[in-house]
């Protein structure tokens, strides 16, 4: 009996029902270039490849791959036996669709590395810690609306589509689980000019979260530039929407090209 490995933050899908409604939910169609992150014990994997002729995964647990390697014959599935992290944005970016049940603890840095990779992607397709979830679909004035909302809600059309208890992992999570949806957006309302200073920006907007705008972003702006842009001096950042946050990348942006 293969136990699951908690550096690996190692959950293992049973539940048949879920699994179904996960499937249909990815709705994987036959020519479609799929990259699973974290396939486990391949309760997806062998769904999806009932749908479609081949399947690439990102593994790095060794008895997992022996087991895939059994259970799957090798025209069926390739297996990259690395950290999702470690992997080229460029050979993420080739897929059509991009699934996994991505390890807690490092959920967030692998959804920031997706942002990296939008290429040929139609959605990807993650089950999360739901307060992870809830995070990332969060909306202005939301206690969980921060620097991760952001950033993802600038690149992707995020939906939760619905809870997963822990009942139906093995061994069973301490907390409840969430499928997300997270579909590229082709055209921008309002595009930033320079990601890496936009990232840096919601960084220091939410660094200090009880603070006001005003304050956490004194050493770049001062009140007038932000009433200018029509920014109260007194709001938090949690209080901006992100065409707010997209209007005062833009104008430091500017304001350093003309500095």
């Amino acid at each position: 009996m293969i136990k699951a490995k908690k550096k690996y933050g190692q959950n293992f899908l049973i539940d048949k029902g879920v699994i179904n409604k996960i499937i249909e939910a990815i709705n994987p169609k036959n020519l479609d270039q799929i990259l699973e992150i974290g396939p486990g014990l391949g309760a997806l994997t062998s769904q999806i490849l009932n749908k479609v002729d081949h399947i690439d995964v990102v593994e790095i647990d060794p008895d997992m791959i022996k087991i895939l390697q059994e259970k799957l014959p090798p025209s069926k599935i390739t297996i990259f036996p690395l950290n999702i992290l470690e992997m080229s944005n460029d050979a993420i970016g080739k897929y059509d669709k991009v699934i996994g049940n991505l390890p807690y603890y490092i959920s967030s840095e692998i959804l920031l590395k997706m942002i990296k990779t939008i290429n040929n992607q139609k959605d990807l397709h993650f089950m999360l810690q739901k307060e992870v979830a809830e995070r990332i679909s969060s909306s202005t004035h939301s206690k969980s609306y921060g620097r991760l909302s952001v950033m993802l809600q600038y690149f992707f059309d995020i939906e939760l589509l619905f809870d997963i208890k822990p009942e139906s992992f093995s061994p069973p999570p301490k907390v409840t689980s969430s499928l997300v949806r997270l579909i590229p957006k082709i055209n921008h309302e309002n595009t930033v000019k320079n990601i890496d200073s936009f990232e840096k920006l919601l960084k220091l907007s939410f660094s200090q979260k009880r603070k006001t705008i005003k304050n956490n972003l004194k050493p770049i702006l001062n009140d007038s530039e932000l009433n200018m842009l029509a920014i109260n001096p007194q709001d938090r950042a949690e209080m901006l929407s992100l065409s707010d946050f997209v209007r005062i990348e833009n104008y430091i942006f500017d304001k350093i090209i003309l500095d």
